[in-house]
């Protein structure tokens, strides 16, 4: 083999071998592309609000949410703010949901497992209108200070097309509570044409914030009169600012502690006609108010399961004063869903206002 022959041959030998190293692997690659990583679908979240045809917040509510694959329903239900939430669903399903209130229910809407989406808020409109329900107004978030800075947070609700003076009513709950345990009997009380405020008392609820800082409620303020009844002021101050309001007749309803704060306010400010004390507890009370002397209720029914300290708080108020004793382990709503205990308060109620 000659010379320039033998120079070509190694010289193709090169290029085919450059070929095969660096060339054919992009080619191949490009041509056979490897398949992508999928990531794995992330657990799904689902929330959102309820409101009704004019756009307030539907508490209470009843939000049904449906597992396509399994046909479970799971019932979830919306707080004072209208809001519900579920979250960590199985990303793999697809999920049905809808809203219902008194009867009355929303379209549906659907969550697809297709859409690898985390967060997914549904909103829902319920056929609901103000005449529907009762014709309430409703002021949500009311907000006022102590003297000593304790920010407070309350709620107020004006009944519609009753004439002022409107009478009204203030609800104080039970220690450990919040004021969202009187919301089924405050529908009951605007129905009657009552305006009420529901008040979160210091460290609960919404009311855990003095001087910008937060605060917790401690057993001990229980029988500390320089904690729960300094709210008193404040929240009968700010009722009494309401234009409609019967200022010189307001009624004091109370649970627990609430019911001790009831019966001091009851003797101390001339604006309140009268309280309903829902389980007092008479040596609490004198503590709260400082002293015996400082204990002066002129008009109570007291509510409770002890026969004789009812009786020995009844010896305390000026008439008029009566007792129901009736017995219930739980707390505030397990009192005013009792039939007795309702018609009771409010039997009293239309006696003595």
């Amino acid at each position: 083999m000659s010379a320039p022959i033998f120079q070509l041959f190694s010289r193709n030998n090169t290029v085919l071998l450059f070929f095969i190293l660096f060339i054919s692997p992009a080619l191949f690659g490009q041509a056979f592309p490897r398949p992508p990583v999928v990531a794995p679908a992330k657990p799904k979240n689902v929330h959102g609000i309820v409101q009704d045809l004019a756009g307030k917040p539907v508490t209470g509510a009843r939000v049904f949410l449906k597992d396509m694959k399994t046909r479970i329903v799971r019932t979830l239900q919306t707080d004072e703010n209208g809001q519900y939430g579920v979250f960590a669903l199985p990303a793999t399903v697809d999920y049905e949901l809808y809203a219902e209130f008194k009867g009355k229910e929303s379209d549906k809407k659907y969550v697809s497992s297709y859409l690898n989406r985390e967060d997914n808020v549904l909103n829902f409109q319920l056929p609901v209108s103000d005449s529907q329900e009762a014709s309430l107004s409703t002021k949500p978030g009311v907000a006022f200070k102590s003297f000593d800075l304790v920010d407070l947070r309350a709620s107020f609700t004006m009944p519609d097309g009753v004439p002022a003076p409107v009478p009204a009513v203030l609800l104080l709950h039970g220690y450990g509570e919040t004021r969202s345990v009187w919301n089924a009997f405050e529908q009951q009380l605007l129905k009657r044409g009552w305006a009420v405020m529901a008040l979160d008392l210091r460290g609960h609820g919404d009311s855990k914030s003095k001087n910008l800082r937060p605060i917790e409620a401690l057993p001990e303020w229980k029988r500390d009169p320089h904690q729960f009844p300094v709210d008193l002021d404040p929240a009968l101050d700010w009722m009494k600012a309401q234009p409609r309001i019967n200022t010189s007749k307001i009624v004091i309803i109370g649970s627990d502690v609430g019911s001790d704060m009831a019966l001091i306010a009851s003797g101390r400010f001339p604006e309140v006609r009268t309280v309903v004390a829902i389980n007092p507890n008479l040596d609490e009370s004198l503590a709260l108010a400082g002293s015996a002397q400082d204990f002066q209720p002129r008009s109570a029914l007291i509510i409770s399961s002890n026969g004789s300290e009812a009786d020995r708080l009844k010896a305390m108020v000026k008439q008029p004063a009566r007792i129901l004793v009736a017995a219930h382990p739980g707390g505030t709503p397990q009192w005013i869903a009792d039939k007795q205990v309702a018609d009771a308060i409010f039997e009293w109620l239309n006696e003595t206002f």
